[in-house]
């Protein structure tokens, strides 16, 4: 997958999050109806994310896909 540019790239390629752009220009990803159990978290998973911009969104969401494998 190419890295998403925009953030209706972002929310496209990553369905399962809703993505948004704060007032301080961070972007940020949290998960759409799904709670983690304590367990998952222990394995890294996380329910919301922030980067600086959208291609470093991008790879931590790619890194919260593999940690569900």
């Amino acid at each position: 997958m190419s890295t998403p540019q925009i953030l209706a790239d972002l929310q496209s390629a990553f369905p399962g999050w809703c993505i948004w752009r704060s007032s301080d220009q961070r972007v940020w990803a949290t998960r759409n109806g799904r709670h983690l159990s304590a367990d998952e978290i222990e394995q890294g998973l996380c329910e919301t994310l922030s980067a600086d911009d959208v291609s470093q969104l991008a790879e931590q969401l790619r890194t919260q896909e593999g940690l569900e494998l």
